[in-house]
């Protein structure tokens, strides 16, 4: 596989909370090839009270599809074998960086945000963060079982605008419950289309490109498209999506819309060099041009988050 030979700025990864953490995440990231890192918090989080027969419900009227499209996690995938990851993921985010603090140049913190907090709290603490010096905010709705034109949105819109930071919005699935399409319907970015008619000097960067599931990868990305070709202000960023998938979405949006991204370290089992240089070599195999990958690997990132590859 080739090797890039350019900058690369990885625009969706997690660490584990304070300096020590951070800087070791950073150090990672750059053996396997990238020179700069948005490091994303993730919100206090609590095990969602679904009832049990609710998922076996639920289970029941998606079988055919995961019988259909994946099954070969059809076991993993069980009402049982749902409730227990959804437990073990909410439990295993919950020492993800949601650190607050001025990042270096080579990389940036975005605060985790609760949507569950009333107006005036949600946007006291908004702007709390960013004194403290966060770079922008992360919304990742699934896990708080909101949908995207929850009334919350609106005021870290209504905040981001006005403080002009990015808002990092997670689209998609997530494991355990959320596999489900009754629950993976929380990631459907199509709703925050009413929100960015309101707010469209606000920036975002939709995450998966609206495509995170394990069942059928690209579940939401045609909705994540459409909305970034509609507003200015909005962009998807590829991450833990197939080498495929994520070749294929960053040489069909026009140059700056697509960020390069892993979601690392939450997709399990993930080599981050090695999926850096197989999205290359495919973008590269596609003959995408010199310029457009500059921007997918660094520009459009740097452009949003303001962070810089070292020299």
């Amino acid at each position: 596989m080739r090797e890039p030979r350019t900058c690369v700025i990885d625009a969706h990864t997690h660490s584990p909370g304070g300096p020590r953490g951070i800087r070791g995440l950073v150090r990672r990231l750059r053996s396997s090839g990238a020179h700069a890192a948005v490091i994303l918090g993730i919100p206090p989080l609590k095990p969602p009270s679904i009832p049990m027969d609710e998922v076996v419900r639920e289970h029941a009227r998606a079988e055919g599809l995961i019988r259909k499209y994946a099954p070969w996690i059809a076991e993993a995938l069980s009402p049982e074998s749902l409730m227990a990851s959804t437990i073990l993921l909410t439990r295993s985010l919950q020492p993800l960086c949601q650190a607050l603090g001025t990042g270096r140049g080579d990389y940036t913190i975005l605060a985790g945000v609760n949507l569950g907090m009333e107006g005036e709290d949600l946007a006291k603490w908004l702007h709390n963060a960013l004194d403290r010096g966060a770079g922008g905010f992360k919304v990742i709705s699934t896990l708080q079982l909101r949908y995207l034109d929850d009334p919350s949105m609106r005021i870290v819109l209504e905040v981001a605008e006005k403080r002009g930071v990015p808002v990092v919005v997670h689209a998609g699935c997530d494991p355990g419950i959320w596999e489900l399409p009754a629950f993976c319907r929380y990631g459907d970015p199509s709703r925050l289309e009413g929100l960015l008619r309101e707010h469209r000097d606000a920036v975002i960067v939709i995450a998966h490109a609206g495509g995170y599931s394990a069942i059928a990868p690209g579940v939401f990305t045609e909705e994540a498209l459409h909305l970034a070709r509609r507003f200015n202000g909005v962009r998807v960023d590829t991450s833990a999506l197939p080498p495929e998938l994520a070749a294929y979405v960053a040489s069909t949006l026009p140059k700056g819309k697509v960020l390069y991204g892993t979601d690392y370290p939450v997709v399990d089992g993930l080599d981050p060099g090695a999926y850096l240089r197989e999205v290359y070599t495919i973008l590269r195999t596609r003959g995408v041009s010199r310029e457009r990958l500059e921007a997918y690997l660094h520009g459009a990132a740097e452009e949003v988050f303001g962070v810089k590859c070292p020299g």
